[in-house]
């Protein structure tokens, strides 16, 4: 099994993610967020292949 520390951004995302469904914000909001968590894992991913490619 493959175990790979989960970046910093990618916390603080879902940190926030959770903190909206926490104070019940509106489904938008809520949405949002969702998008955010993955446009920043996907991010991550990018620069770390473009990192591999690099080296």
């Amino acid at each position: 099994m493959l175990i790979y520390p989960v970046p910093v951004e990618v916390t603080k995302a879902r940190v926030q993610l959770l903190a909206h469904q926490m104070e019940r914000a509106p489904p938008r909001i809520i949405n949002e967020a969702v998008l955010d968590v993955f446009a920043v894992k996907n991010k991550v991913e990018r620069d770390a292949v473009a990192v591999d490619i690099k080296a």
